[in-house]
């Protein structure tokens, strides 16, 4: 029996912009473990655990907006995660799915590699959010006075009853901060919340967004120590990485993997899925949405050989197509606003899976059954067999980990019509060139 790749995730709304997937693949990689890690797009944390099952996952990470939500939908959730009322990390043991938060962890190791100690000293939180509460909950347990203040100040007061600080009103925002040794920025990066006057020279100045900061500049120009949120991501990632496959990372493997920037051609746009997963309707109906122009790899090959794919099959065999997908592949990644509907097992080849990287790479999911009944018409090769369940069970073990590994993203389509799926790829890729 062939042994099956362990999948792991990040999901929240919209989830294209994180960075933890080059961390956890980067020490897969080096670690030598059967193992990928992607994001898995979601609309709200029950379809989020409901795709965690339905994928046979292993693990999965949690972002904006459904830390807490998700909470309430887990077997169990661990005192600490009750407490901050929040869960940004998941495993699966024996069926049962089990909660976790590592946020506390990532500030405060963030905090420890930036030289600061809180013990002792005067801390602003400001944002009484998921993010907010790890840090009030992570400072706290540090020894640091904590001070917690929200625009919504019945929020402040009950992060502050339950997690044993102080709060103020939004108000006296500006004396707080003038008058801390730390000031978190848990809240919108949109709401300027903190005016730049306020900081002054020695100040830390803990900024959880990692999507850039609002502080760079002000920061050098006031003397202040700025810790970013990438620090946090990078702290949070390792307790995450024990709990996914109870193994110690190289730190400094994933520092590496998180500043690296990969460069992807925002404007074609390859899907990739089992046969039966709506690449081709998808395809069409993203390209009719974004204005591109819409292949199907299948339907190149065929033009090439002047026959059908069932014939290819039969007169000049797998390999052949296979070498001719290879070719139209590299044509198509070559294209401008494009929407490339690859075939099924186009990430078998290395070559291919090389090409894909150069585009936004969408997974389109379904289970195996669901797929095999849409897609068992006849005219595909692989199923003309006695039991093409079987079949389609075998292939779709050894396709899994490819598909894993070669995706920026993963949509399910079990249950959603063409033009939803669509959507949600649209708002995916908006997201990632808006910087979300």
């Amino acid at each position: 029996m062939m042994n099956q790749t362990k999948l792991f995730a990040v999901t929240g709304n919209p989830v294209l912009h994180s960075k933890s997937p080059p961390m956890f693949n980067r020490q897969f990689t080096l670690k030598e473990k059967d193992a990928a890690y992607f994001r898995m797009a979601a609309s709200s944390a029950d379809e989020a655990v409901r795709l965690f099952r339905l994928s046979g996952l292993s693990g999965m990470n949690v972002t904006a907006p459904f830390k807490k939500e998700i909470m309430g939908l887990l077997d169990w959730t661990d005192p600490e995660a009750n407490k901050i009322g929040a869960v940004n990390t998941i495993t699966e043991k024996g069926g049962r799915l089990l909660g976790y938060n590592t946020d506390h962890i990532g500030v405060t190791g963030a905090l420890s590699e930036s030289g600061f100690n809180p013990e002792g000293k005067r801390c602003t939180v400001v944002g009484a959010g998921g993010a907010g509460r790890a840090a009030v909950y992570g400072l706290v347990n540090s020894g640091a006075r904590v001070t917690v203040i929200d625009i919504d100040e019945k929020t402040a007061a009950k992060t502050a009853g339950e997690l044993d600080c102080s709060f103020a009103v939004y108000s006296s925002l500006r004396s707080y901060a003038e008058n801390s040794d730390l000031l978190v920025y848990a809240t919108d990066t949109s709401h300027k919340a903190v005016d730049p006057d306020w900081l002054k020279e020695g100040q830390v100045i803990f900024d959880v967004n990692y999507k850039g900061s609002l502080f760079e500049d002000v920061a050098r120009e006031k003397g202040c120590r700025l810790v970013g949120g990438l620090q946090m991501l990078l702290n949070q990632a390792i307790p995450a990485y024990k709990y996914f496959l109870n193994d110690h990372p190289d730190i400094e493997s994933m520092r590496e993997a998180l500043e690296e920037e990969r460069e992807t051609k925002k404007n074609v746009i390859a899907l990739t899925g089992f046969m039966g997963t709506g690449k081709s309707a998808t395809g069409k109906k993203l390209a009719e949405m974004l204005g591109y122009d819409h292949v199907e790899t299948d339907l190149m090959i065929e033009k090439k050989a002047g026959c059908s794919i069932s014939e290819i099959f039969s007169s000049r065999g797998e390999d052949w197509f296979r070498n001719t997908e290879e070719e139209v592949i590299r044509e198509a990644i070559s294209g401008y606003n494009l929407v490339v509907s690859c075939g099924g097992g186009a990430i078998l080849s290395p070559s291919n899976r090389s090409e894909l990287k150069k585009a936004v790479t969408v997974w389109l999911y379904c289970s195996t059954r669901t797929g095999t009944e849409r897609a068992n018409d006849g005219t595909r090769p692989l199923l003309n067999v006695e039991n093409p369940l079987e079949q389609a069970g075998q292939l779709m073990l050894k396709r899994k980990g490819f598909y894993a590994r070669s995706c920026d993203l993963m949509v399910s389509t079990e249950d959603r019509a063409v033009g939803s799926v669509a959507k949600i790829i649209e708002k995916e890729r908006n997201s990632l060139s808006q910087g979300q």
